[in-house]
């Protein structure tokens, strides 16, 4: 594989069956996500907004949101965007008795039509192991571009990914972005002060305002 080439899926998404298997194994893998989880319901609950409106780029079967709305005000609104039908539905079933708090936006956060489906002035934007399925580090300064254009000013965007290591195969090193890579390019989108807010398990989540 090339360094400029994109790397295909490994996963099938949009087979049900291929969504429950990953939403069944995600937390036995990962036992630790739920203190990320409340990396990102806290920056909600210290935050000002007094109605926040949230958007989550990449919501897979709702683990996140189904925590963030269980932890915060009920005057949080919640979009869940992703590309996966399969992985909606799972969302739609887990987050039942939060129904009208929640709105769900089928799209690809890969094309250039999404900022139009979900439309704006969002208060915060939330990714969690998401922004690697862009299948290319390359493609992240546009995609950040993108949810920049769907906030509100003030606004937050808070994202979360996996890290390569020193034990990395080359499909690795394309998908994920190293500290420096993922602030240089938040900052390239027009960002105000990204930080690093928690680091740990090969993972990073930053933060930036606009």
């Amino acid at each position: 594989m090339q360094d400029d080439e994109d790397v295909p899926y490994g996963e099938n998404f949009h087979d049900a069956a291929a969504a429950l298997a990953w939403a069944d194994a995600a937390s036995r893998k990962r036992p630790w996500r739920s203190a990320i989880f409340e990396q990102f319901a806290s920056i909600l609950l210290r935050s000002s907004v007094a109605a926040p409106r949230v958007l989550e780029l990449g919501s897979g079967p709702g683990f996140l949101a189904e925590y963030v709305l269980g932890r915060c005000s009920s005057a949080v609104e919640y979009t869940l965007l992703d590309f996966s039908e399969a992985m909606l539905v799972q969302s739609r079933r887990r987050l039942s008795h939060h129904a009208e708090r929640a709105r769900y936006v089928h799209a690809d956060f890969k094309s250039d039509s999404w900022p139009g489906a979900v439309g704006g002035n969002f208060d915060f934007v939330f990714s969690l192991q998401a922004v690697h399925e862009l299948r290319h580090k390359r493609h992240a300064p546009r995609l950040y571009e993108q949810v920049r254009s769907v906030l509100s000013s003030p606004a937050e965007f808070v994202v979360c990914d996996h890290l390569p290591d020193g034990a990395s195969t080359p499909r690795h090193r394309v998908l994920y972005m190293e500290t420096p890579e993922n602030l240089a390019a938040l900052a390239i989108a027009g960002f105000r002060d990204p930080v690093v807010v928690w680091s740990e398990h090969q993972m990073a989540m930053y933060r930036a305002h606009c």
